[in-house]
């Protein structure tokens, strides 16, 4: 997805958010929602240059309200990474031009923090259909090198959701996933060049692994309603 793109999306998304919608005094344990969005990779081929090369991402999630302003938040998704040295093959030690472009499976859960009481009815102090988050969790990636692999890894970010009808929400998320893997760029090559270690030589632990990012919008629905709660 191209970057003029990326801001429409993300600005139907903040009308979306905006819309007025009344707030029912039912409060719901879980959600369950679909995500779409764009993903793209940093590493030895991307070092600083953020929705380049950018994929399609796809997913599901589910939530578990530990309260309004705490969640448990968990995912999967397939996301597309792509990187090339064209242009700077020269900055590396023997380098050469070379590309990659696979698919990750990602699996994980965090711990979301609302800015407010998040779903909350309308009368409780703090309470808000719209909210922005942070979180940070644990994950997995699956993905396909010289073999099929699959790695730890970190993600962490921010994100903003809000609650356009009683039962339905919408949000948009944008997350950096630290991996354990230095492979992801690995190229099918003769000469033996390699992304996973292009100066031939040992880097520091956060250079040497590498990232991707996805920013997503997803929707999802209320499930498992806790009860109004009654005060005087």
């Amino acid at each position: 997805m191209e970057q003029p793109k990326i801001f429409v999306v993300l600005l139907l998304v903040v009308f979306f958010l905006l819309l007025p919608v009344g707030m029912k005094g039912q409060l719901y344990r879980m959600e369950v929602g679909l995500l779409g969005g764009s993903s793209f990779y940093m590493g030895d081929a991307n070092q600083n240059e953020l929705f380049k090369c950018n994929h399609f991402t796809y997913g599901a999630l589910a939530r578990y309200h530990i309260d309004e302003r705490f969640s448990i938040k968990a995912n999967a998704l397939v996301a597309g990474i792509s990187g090339s040295t064209a242009g700077f093959a020269t900055s590396y030690l023997n380098g050469e031009e070379v590309s990659f472009n696979r698919s990750v499976y990602d699996a994980g859960i965090q711990l979301e923090m609302n800015f407010y009481n998040y779903g909350a009815v309308e009368y409780l102090p703090g309470a808000s259909r719209i909210s922005p988050y942070v979180f940070m969790g644990v994950g997995m990636t699956g993905y396909k090198a010289d073999r099929r692999k699959v790695c730890a890894n970190l993600p962490f970010g921010l994100g903003i959701k809000a609650k356009t009808l009683p039962r339905m929400n919408i949000g948009c998320e944008w997350s950096f996933i630290k991996t354990y893997a230095d492979d992801l760029d690995f190229v099918n090559n003769s000469s033996g060049f390699q992304l996973k270690d292009p100066w031939s030589a040992s880097g520091a632990w956060n250079k040497n692994k590498d990232w991707y990012s996805i920013l997503m919008i997803y929707i999802s629905y209320d499930i498992y309603g806790v009860g109004s709660k009654c005060f005087r």
